[in-house]
């Protein structure tokens, strides 16, 4: 199994709706490439802030992957495409964190 987690971090002024439409693009496109065995989205939780906690990005995106070659398949999927070009306007950094 292999882990592709995506932290992304907004440009100061971006609205809820644009964080929102990229979390909806994330489900509407990402979730139908057909390698993707599973795919989480979410926003920092409301846990208790302790000295290790990285609270510094505004949306995760956490795809499940059976393989390398099943993860290399979705990196040029079309659809892949798709969702960076709907939202990558907005974004001021994005850190991807891969473990298997």
């Amino acid at each position: 199994m292999l882990v592709h987690t995506v932290l992304f971090k907004f440009k100061p002024g971006s609205t809820d709706a644009q964080i929102q439409s990229c979390a909806d693009d994330a489900r509407n496109l990402l979730a139908k490439i057909e390698t993707v065995h599973s795919l989480y989205i979410g926003s920092p939780a409301d846990t208790e802030v302790r000295p290790v906690s990285v609270r510094d990005f505004d949306l995760s995106l956490t795809v499940l992957f059976e393989s390398v070659a099943d993860h290399d398949v979705y990196q040029t999927h079309p659809l892949h495409d798709d969702f960076i070009a709907n939202s990558k306007d907005n974004w001021s950094s994005v850190a991807v964190h891969d473990s298997d």
